[in-house]
């Protein structure tokens, strides 16, 4: 079966995404550019989309519905605004192929959000979440039967940095944007005084009081935030716990690149984060509990190489063939194989 593939970052037809990765020749894929540019997630300026980004995920949409018609093949969208579109395209064509809606991770935060995506998302066939808790909380609250939503790892395959530890002048690192709490983490790394990074953007930092020993980055690359993960001594991922889910995409990449972390204790990380294992987990809001765990793991290689193999461990789970082989299984399921 023939599938249009709409993702946000797809800036060619010549991208891949997963399908190199989907086992067996049952299924082809065509990638559909996006139009105009992308900006950071650090550097916008809201987490909600506006216009012009609602207006190029239209186009896009349009382009990956009118491909299916054409082939009688079937929609994969990535990110939850791509779903939208797609469900509205459906809905108003009367279309009847399939959709399956990929990283699907989204804030429903006002009646009239609830009722548009409600409305927009009722002809999606498949979503693809990566907790398991998002099953309940999407299928409860867009009225949506729970079998529609499939648990998936989130993944990372792009190339892996190999850094050792920076040990002549080691630091700290976080990164990321999305309900993070950079105000409890800053206490803490300030009541420690270890050299320490951050790439981040003003979004997530306004209102934050940084101490001197902390330096903010939000102009790093993604390869070069990766080699900081790899050359930090530990990294750090402080979260609030506001949100159904939140710090996925940062564990993922952390774990693949062979570090643990000292991590907030939130909900919705429970299937990737176990205390003691690939990860130090610390109660909310607390920067006395934050503090002690860093300490703990700058001070102890032992421990820091023991949450660093939990890490790489689990991170087998977090690879492009186990998401494709997974993303396989459910194309076969639409498909009606």
């Amino acid at each position: 079966m023939h599938w249009a593939v709409a993702a946000p970052f797809t800036i060619t037809t010549e991208d891949r995404w997963l399908a190199p990765f989907v086992p067996g020749d049952a299924h082809d894929f065509s990638m559909v550019p996006r139009r105009g540019t992308e900006v950071s997630w650090h550097n916008r300026k809201s987490r909600r989309a506006g216009p012009r980004d609602w207006a190029r995920h239209l186009a896009q949409s349009h382009e990956a519905c009118r491909i299916a018609r054409r082939t009688q093949g079937g929609v994969i969208t990535v990110f939850p605004q791509l779903a939208a579109t797609t469900g509205l395209e459906k809905r108003a064509s009367r279309g009847r192929f399939p959709v399956l809606a990929w990283f699907f991770d989204t804030e429903i935060d006002t009646p009239l959000r609830l009722a548009a995506s409600r409305a927009a998302l009722a002809r999606v066939d498949r979503f693809v979440v990566h907790t398991r808790c998002e099953r309940e909380v999407f299928s409860r609250i867009l009225h949506l039967p729970i079998d529609r939503f499939s648990f998936v790892p989130l993944q990372y395959g792009g190339d892996i940095e190999t850094d050792p530890i920076d040990e002549d002048d080691p630091f700290v690192f976080t990164t990321g944007s999305g309900f993070r709490d950079y105000p409890t983490f800053f206490e803490a790394i300030g009541r420690l005084g270890y050299r320490t990074v951050v790439c981040s953007g003003e979004r997530a930092l306004a209102g934050t009081a940084p101490p001197p020993c902390v330096e903010i980055r939000n102009d790093l690359t993604r390869r070069e935030i990766h080699q900081m993960m790899r050359r930090a001594r530990l990294n750090v991922l402080p979260m609030q716990t506001q949100g159904i889910t939140a710090g996925g995409i940062t564990i993922v990449e952390t774990f693949r690149h062979g570090r643990g972390l000292v991590s907030t204790d939130r909900p919705g990380l429970e299937d990737y984060l176990f205390d003691d294992k690939n990860a130090l987990l610390v109660p909310p809001g607390d920067p006395g509990a934050m503090a002690s765990a860093i300490e703990a793991v700058w001070t102890d290689p032992c421990l820091r190489q023991r949450l660093d193999d939990g890490a790489a461990d689990f991170a087998l789970q977090l690879t492009d063939e186990a998401a494709g082989a997974a993303l396989g299984d459910l194309l076969d399921q639409l498909a009606g194989r």
